[in-house]
């Protein structure tokens, strides 16, 4: 007896079958992947996935485009996954606004954030970062102090420590006369008077951040920035590159709010100096968040994890100059070892999430921008 099956029933027999296969594939790491120690972490169901994204959009800064650029990511992430990078760079506080505008409108473009704690601080606020640990990481590795005091610890994950000190021009500046404690700067005005240059405090794209971790450190507090004030240090707007330049050029001696990633751009033999006290750096974290209803969420699993591996930390630093969160990782420029040198306390959170009132104090003390 011959039966014969409505066509309409072999098509979902034959679709039925082509799923579980589908199904059955998506559960196995490829051959090239069975041994990854990243995909058997993260499993066959988003190794797979993040190939078929195809792509993971990232948004940060300048230390982001070095990484990438020279440590060739988008080769590495190609090669042994299956996706790449696009990368959209520019400042923290333009991006934030870009992303908030995105989220308004319900169409996120970006998938991972790589920027300033404060900033990140932002969208954890808005309620829009995923949270979710990556599995076998450097994370529980990094320094206590560096991990402490997180508003969302499976959100915001630290991966470098900007640390601002004090530059000299070693050509002006003896070492016998480099300042053990920054009060031996105002204690001797005689010989720093009209010597100094320092980042503007009284706003975020400046100095603030040192001024404000020196206004929170005991021992030096409000009373020794206005005593600083009393030096008639020159206000030098923008970042530590121009702060660097004028300190190399000895239009200045000694330099506020310096960060030492800088000193190696510079020629071999250029007389300056990264000095950092008995008080401390100033420090702040940057690090990565990964965002809700993003477009490609497998892609930035598999990306986070891999970033967080030691082997990517020492490179992000390599490439990128900045001082990662690690206590074995090897720094460009060794007074920046956050492990061998003193630190600051951390800027209170609430502190970074509302500066103004601290710009405003600033502007008492150095003046209306």
């Amino acid at each position: 007896m011959n039966f014969k099956l409505p066509f309409a029933t072999i098509v979902g027999v034959a679709f039925g079958l082509a799923t579980a296969i589908d199904a059955m594939a998506e559960d196995k790491l490829s051959a090239a992947l069975a041994n990854d120690p990243i995909a058997k972490a993260l499993g066959a169901k988003v190794m797979n996935a993040a190939k078929k994204e195809g792509k993971v959009v990232v948004y940060g800064g300048t230390t982001t485009r070095k990484f990438i650029k020279r440590y060739k990511v988008n080769k590495k992430l190609e090669k042994r996954f299956g996706f790449k990078i696009e990368a959209v760079i520019g400042k923290n506080a333009n991006l934030t606004e870009r992303i908030k505008t995105e989220h308004a409108v319900g169409r996120l473009i970006v998938d991972v954030f790589s920027g300033n704690e404060q900033y990140a601080n932002r969208f954890i606020d808005l309620g829009i970062v995923d949270s979710w640990l990556p599995p076998n990481t450097a994370l529980d590795e990094l320094l206590p102090w560096v991990k402490g005091n997180i508003k969302g610890k499976d959100q915001f994950f630290p991966i470098t420590v900007s640390a601002q000190a004090l530059m000299v021009n070693t050509d002006a500046v003896k070492p016998s006369e480099y300042p053990k404690s920054y009060w031996d700067i105002v204690n001797n005005p005689g010989r720093w008077k009209g010597k100094i240059a320092m980042r503007d405090p009284r706003s975020a794209a400046g100095g603030a951040w040192m001024m404000m971790a020196i206004k929170h450190t005991p021992g030096l507090g409000l009373d020794y920035i206005k005593k600083l004030a009393a030096l008639k240090p020159v206000l030098i707007p923008g970042g530590s590159k121009r702060l660097r330049n004028v300190i190399a050029k000895r239009q200045f001696e000694l330099g506020f709010s310096g960060r030492g990633e800088f000193i190696n751009d510079l020629p071999k033999g250029t007389p300056v100096e990264y000095v950092v006290p008995k008080e401390g750096f100033q420090w702040s974290r940057g690090g990565v968040v990964r965002f809700k209803n993003s477009p490609h969420p497998n892609a930035s699993k598999v990306l986070l994890t891999w970033m967080l591996q030691f082997k990517q930390l020492q490179a992000y630093t390599d490439a990128s100059g900045r001082t990662v969160a690690h206590p074995k990782i090897k720094v460009p420029v060794r007074q920046m070892s956050i492990k061998d040198y003193p630190n600051m306390p951390a800027i209170p959170v609430k502190n970074f999430a509302n500066p103004d009132p601290f710009f405003k104090e600033m502007e008492q003390i150095f003046g209306i921008r």
